[in-house]
């Protein structure tokens, strides 16, 4: 009976190692991709700086109409919500705005969810390779051995190297969306956006 289900086990332990694999792959593809596109977000913030802050300067002194605000220098996705705040009526903006937000919200969820599912997924990918290692260490298989301890490490590092990646992600995510959010309702609380009483559909991304 204990031989069956130690044989049955093994066999298990077989199939999931594959679809662990798998994960692992493209999980961390996923995040190198993540980083990339981070990376020049980054890069388009630390250009338009400057022209977001003159920009919010212009508002604060008395800028009526979020169409007066040069957009050419601006940060690309600032400039994209602008221009859809810039159609909308007031109440309209509100609604797009609590949308943007929204949108903000569902990416750093991925990256809440890679944060704790990746090094899991890395954690299963140690654990299964240590019965069939242990097995050729008992059989002197040190071939086997190797394989099976080298998977395991690789999985450990994998699934650590996309926990930390993207946990570092999102602390600079939520940081950078918490002051646009923040600067955005001060332009709709300054600017009268518009006398349009329609807009870009209201569910659209801030990235369209």
């Amino acid at each position: 009976m204990n031989e069956r289900l130690l044989s049955w086990l093994s066999l298990v332990t077989n199939i999931l190692m594959a679809p662990v694999l798998v994960a692992l792959v493209v999980m961390m593809s996923a995040t190198l991709w993540m980083i990339g596109g981070l990376a020049r977000e980054a890069l388009d913030r630390v250009r338009g700086r400057r022209a977001w802050r003159k920009a919010i300067e212009k508002v604060g002194s008395g800028v009526s109409h979020l169409g007066l605000i040069e957009r050419g220098d601006l940060p690309s996705e600032m400039a994209r919500i602008l221009l859809r705040l810039d159609r909308c009526a007031a109440p309209a903006a509100r609604k797009v705005l609590d949308d943007i937000e929204l949108e903000m919200a569902r990416r750093l969820a991925w990256l809440s969810f890679a944060t704790k599912v990746g090094p899991m997924i890395g954690l299963v990918g140690t654990l299964l390779p240590l019965g069939p290692a242990l097995r050729g260490l008992a059989s002197e298989s040190l071939g086997e051995l190797v394989r099976e301890l080298e998977i395991a490490f690789t999985s450990t590092v994998f699934g650590l190297v996309i926990g930390g990646l993207t946990y570092a992600a999102s602390i600079l995510r939520r940081n950078w969306y918490d002051q646009d959010v923040s600067d955005l309702q001060f332009v709709l609380d300054a600017v009268s956006p518009g006398a349009r009483d329609t807009c870009s559909h209201p569910l659209e991304s801030a990235d369209a």
